[in-house]
């Protein structure tokens, strides 16, 4: 019972502390002043029972590395009492308090007096936060706050195990009160906006635009192959000799669609927010939208066998604002090619993977002359898309480009016999032995996370599978040498 700090009667328990070590009223505050989210517990005589930092006085100061600010008046009274010095709430180990500022944390919610700088050109409240490592959910008065570390590691979930806003909540209000969950409060809405935010912000540091007033353009904020040869990035082409053949400095990309990543109409569409339109990986929803209005949409069926996608290209689904997503990848190494992923409105029309394809040829591909484009479906897809390119003034490719089509080796034996001739990458030179269905092995991670996604609003599901590529990219990128 003696306090692990001085010779007094220890009366608190810290589990976030080694060892659990007991503390008395006096040393659990100083010790805990740049811990504040350790959980502790009170013994009552007969057994330890939860209770808070915040109830026996802790308190937060900004603005003077963690010292109280020499303008605050109404500080409390430093005393050695074992007793709340606030009320107590419900049942769970938070303090009902309006003067208290609710933390979410990964060890749970706190309820938390936090006092701000009051000195004369002392930052914003909101910035004050920031400063200290805590987002708050609001810029004005903000009365909850989330750390740094629960965000990154709502992130981390959401990447690895496919874990939604709701479940991921879900868990901090048990890890608050494994008893009463329901009794804690309900900061599921603001962490949905502010996951949104911090989600932005980190692409745009990782990305460079940290301190950099210029905007991103498209495609900006997301990681390409390193291997692919892209010019002025991995690649000079002024060095390159004469006598090197032409697709030794080739782009070769996969193309493929996955109607598992469907979505619903919204709610209420106009109360919907872009954060990073068009700079990931799906590609802008004006220019796009504006493309498909143009476009004319041809129904035809294969003549070459039974494709799937070439009959089911009309299919149409009620309530679906998108029946899938289609795109581009680089066929030696499976990375997605930014700024070139596209929503299906009914199935894997030709119009929707035209769009797809020119933008991912016109990624970084200054002075680069061959491109070998590998479908499923490249012989019927193929026939006549120089004509549709010219016909649609929202459709362009890199000036003097040669597109050669191919058909990946797993869907050439459902082929004509001149199919296999003509599109195997076998036949073809300069292709190179290449997985021509590697996008499946794409769609896979990326299908964890589409049912939580199916709901969401538009921008932000563009965002969630933008940060879902973008770490399936970055995890090719650190394994490729292996």
């Amino acid at each position: 019972r003696m306090c692990s700090v001085c010779p007094k009667d220890g009366v608190y328990r810290c589990h976030g502390c080694m060892g659990e070590p007991l503390f008395c009223t006096h040393c659990c505050r100083t010790v805990h002043s740049l811990m504040p989210f350790h959980r502790i517990s009170q013994w009552t005589g007969g057994f330890f029972e939860g209770t808070s930092l915040t109830k026996i006085g802790l308190e937060v100061h900004l603005g003077h590395a963690g010292e109280p600010c020499p303008r605050l008046t109404d500080e409390w009274c430093d005393t050695d009492d074992e007793g709340d010095q606030l009320t107590e709430g419900p049942w769970i180990p938070l303090v009902n308090d309006p003067r208290t500022t609710t933390v979410v944390d990964t060890s749970g919610l706190h309820s938390m007096m936090i006092r701000f700088c009051q000195c004369a050109g002392a930052l914003s409240h909101d910035m004050q936060l920031f400063k200290t490592s805590l987002f708050p959910a609001s810029f004005t008065s903000p009365k909850t706050a989330f750390t740094f570390a629960v965000l990154d590691d709502f992130l981390l979930d959401n990447l690895e195990c496919g874990t939604s806003a709701m479940n991921f909540y879900s868990k901090l209000r048990r890890i608050t009160s494994s008893v009463f969950p329901h009794l804690v409060p309900d900061r599921y809405r603001e962490l949905m906006r502010v996951g949104r935010q911090w989600r932005q912000v980190k692409q745009l540091k990782w990305h460079g635009f940290g301190h950099e007033k210029r905007q991103p353009k498209a495609g900006e904020l997301a990681l390409f192959c390193p291997a692919c040869p892209q010019p002025g990035v991995n690649l000079n082409l002024s060095d390159r000799n004469e006598s090197d053949p032409a697709w030794l400095y080739s782009r070769l990309l996969v193309m493929d669609g996955n109607f598992k990543a469907e979505h619903l109409y919204p709610t209420n569409p106009s109360d919907e927010v872009a954060l990073t339109d068009g700079l990931g990986f799906m590609v802008c929803d004006a220019q796009y939208k504006m493309h498909l209005c143009q476009a004319q949409d041809i129904m035809q069926r294969s003549d070459c066998n039974n494709h799937q996608a070439v009959n089911q290209a009309n299919a149409l689904r009620h309530k679906l604002e998108a029946t899938g997503i289609g795109g581009c990848a680089c066929a030696r190494h499976g990375c997605f090619v930014p700024h070139s992923m596209v929503d299906f409105q009914k199935g894997e029309r030709q119009m929707n993977m035209d769009y797809a394809l020119c933008q991912a040829l016109g990624y970084n591909t200054d002075g680069i002359n061959w491109a070998f484009t590998f479908y499923d479906i490249n012989c019927q897809y193929n026939k006549h898309l120089s004509k549709r390119i010219e016909e649609s003034p929202y459709l362009d490719l890199p000036w003097g480009m040669d597109i050669i089509p191919g058909i990946g080796l797993w869907h050439v034996h459902g082929h004509q016999d001149k199919c296999y001739v003509r599109y195997a990458s076998n036949f073809i030179t300069g292709a190179t032995r290449i997985n021509g269905e590697i996008m499946e092995t794409l769609w896979a991670p990326l299908n964890i996370i589409s049912p939580s996604a199916r709901g969401m609003s538009t921008p932000h599901r563009k965002e969630c599978l933008d940060f879902q590529m973008n770490d399936c990219n970055f995890m090719k990128m650190i394994r490729i040498s292996e």
